[in-house]
């Protein structure tokens, strides 16, 4: 398997392993050979624009753009089922600049926007389409599960390692005692909290609530929350604050796990409900 990437925005540089492993992913959900060699390019919207025009006659920029290189020689889902030889399926173009305006709309966070328009130019690539509306329910679908299917969870002792981390964030000149959190989502972000303190203590921030609302501004929702974890200079694992036990009741998903530790090596699992079985919740208002 084979992904010839490049970029126009330095930044971007790491979806070449994230469109790696959602091209593996999509092989093999479809059952394919992975003996496959896909070019995929980050751009903006003056190239995509320019490509638009000379090749599909459309005069204004889009999201994605596909060149299969099989088009005319046969199924590549039959090709690349039984192979003979490596499969150069083609090229991909990824518009970031449309990309960051589409997540915009729709209200969802910039790396989920470029994981869909990934594996919708490469579902082109293999032959799918959306002429018609049954072709585009078909392929919408498909492309939903390709994403939402087997998201992967940090090891625990990894997403403590970032919440460590963190505490080297903490401003705590007052207390002296540093907090860091760590908040995962199923696209594979992670989002740090630490402590931050002031003088005048009643405005004093808890890392947990720094992490969630870093979650929070970067476009993600309850639902995109997998892990959580806190860490502490503490004698047993370390445990959230009242405020921040009713922010993490509504913010954070009362099914997916919190992980409590502490410098020693000590790790308590436990979740929202345990935490905090009576909150308040928006139903309260009502």
């Amino acid at each position: 398997m084979e992904l010839d990437f490049q970029t126009s925005f330095p930044d971007f540089s790491s979806y070449e392993e994230e469109y790696q492993r959602l091209l593996g992913k999509t092989l093999h959900h479809l059952g394919l050979s992975d003996d496959v060699i896909v070019s995929v390019s980050l751009v903006d919207n003056e190239f995509i624009h320019k490509m638009n025009r000379d090749y599909r006659h459309i005069d204004h920029p889009t999201d994605v753009i596909s060149f299969a290189f099989l088009d005319g020689e046969g199924n590549p889902l039959e090709m690349l089922r039984n192979p003979i030889r490596s499969v150069c399926l083609g090229d991909i173009y990824i518009s970031v600049e449309k990309a960051a305006q589409q997540a915009n709309d729709y209200g969802h966070p910039l790396k989920r926007e470029l994981q869909f328009l990934f594996v919708h130019g490469l579902l082109h690539l293999l032959g799918y389409d959306h002429m018609s509306s049954e072709e585009e329910k078909m392929m919408f679908a498909l492309q939903d599960k390709i994403l939402k299917k087997g998201v992967i969870v940090m090891e625990k002792e990894k997403l403590i390692e970032k919440a460590k981390e963190a505490t080297k964030l903490s401003y705590s000149p007052y207390s002296k005692f540093k907090v860091g959190a760590a908040v995962e989502c199923k696209d594979g972000s992670v989002f740090l909290g630490a402590n931050i303190e002031n003088s005048s203590y009643p405005l004093c921030m808890c890392a947990e609530r720094n992490a969630l609302y870093n979650a929070y501004m970067h476009g993600y929702k309850k639902e995109d929350l997998i892990a959580f974890a806190l860490i502490g200079d503490t004698d047993e694992p370390i445990s959230p604050c009242g405020a921040c036990r009713q922010v993490i009741s509504e913010l954070y998903p009362s099914n997916k796990p919190i992980y409590m530790a502490n410098l020693k090596g000590m790790v308590k699992e436990t979740n929202s409900i345990e935490l905090l079985p009576f909150a308040f919740s928006p139903e309260d208002l009502k």
